[in-house]
């Protein structure tokens, strides 16, 4: 109830089309962990165009690297095809607008942290992708439907490649096993109830016991956590700092109100769910830091 989840925002229909057939052609990334892919956090979207002399009308300027308006239009018109496909009515154009921009300079930034680090994509790479793509699927139908031409699709798979070259190189970077602890909670609505707890474990009763009066399905049981996995600070931080068969005060929060038992401690491997929060919040913090130190210009309509 108040742990971190595997669900994000949906991305896009068709974009999550495309990475299912780009992931069955590229060989270069590892992914850190089995996941839906729901659990994708960053769209897959074509952005890079080489210079010209005349630059073209651009939606931003990324480091210098224009995202070319006509892009922007592009993508945004699939977009909202996607949400009529997936029956979601987008009532403001402008938040949509956004969140397409927002996928365009997350990927930016992606691709040039990998051309910085010195990895790089040859076009005959990109080829040959895209012939083992084709293989795969009706490429020509889907490249119709959404109306990519072949040299959009092979700057998109060439920018994919990039972008998933940094993405995985982020992911890798959070250990599979860390400390964490076991936690049982008595969980309350209400500050009366959890006060009543309170007083049955201060008389001495188990904790076990008072936790499955107010949880009969689960006794409260939290299992096993790492840090950063709790979405309420002040619990997170009773955890670990708790001695093993000890337990807190009343903790409130916006759900309701939380007394705590610390069962174990130890480093262990992380679950699967545990792993894919931790990947989720580094990659994210990883796209912050890249914002906080680039030079990003958004340009009008």
């Amino acid at each position: 109830m108040w742990t971190q989840t595997t669900r994000l925002k949906k991305p896009h229909f068709w974009l999550l089309l495309l990475f299912l057939f780009l992931s069955a052609c590229t060989h270069g990334g590892t992914p850190v962990a089995e996941e839906s892919p729901t659990v994708e956090i960053i769209t897959i979207t074509p952005t890079f165009v080489v210079p010209s002399a005349t630059p073209v009308p651009a939606a931003a300027i990324v480091n210098g690297e224009r995202v070319p308006l006509s892009w922007l239009d592009s993508e945004l018109s699939r977009y909202l095809t996607a949400q009529e496909v997936l029956g979601q009515d987008v009532r403001d154009q402008d938040a949509a607008r956004q969140i397409v921009l927002d996928d365009l300079i997350d990927q930016v930034l992606l691709a040039q942290a990998a051309r910085d680090s010195g990895f790089e994509v040859t076009d005959e790479e990109v080829r040959t992708h895209l012939d083992e793509l084709r293989g795969e699927v009706d490429l020509d139908a889907w490249m119709l439907e959404w109306g990519y031409s072949e040299d959009e699709l092979f700057q998109l798979l060439k920018l994919q490649l990039l972008g998933s070259f940094q993405r995985d190189s982020v992911l890798k970077m959070v250990p599979e096993s860390m400390e964490q602890v076991e936690l049982r909670q008595v969980f309350a609505y209400t500050e009366d109830g959890a006060r009543r707890a309170l007083v049955s474990l201060t008389s001495g009763r188990d904790f076990d016991e008072v936790a499955f009066e107010y949880d009969p399905q689960t006794g409260g049981y939290l299992g096993w956590v790492p840090r950063g996995y709790l979405l309420i600070p002040a619990v997170e931080e009773a955890a670990f700092s708790l001695p093993v068969g000890s337990y807190s005060d009343i903790i409130e929060s916006e759900i309701g109100y939380h007394i705590l038992k610390v069962i174990s401690r130890e480093e262990r491997e992380l679950s699967s769910d545990a792993l894919i929060t931790l990947q989720r919040q580094a990659l994210h913090t990883w796209l912050a830091e890249q914002k906080e130190n680039s030079t990003i210009e958004v340009l009008g309509k």
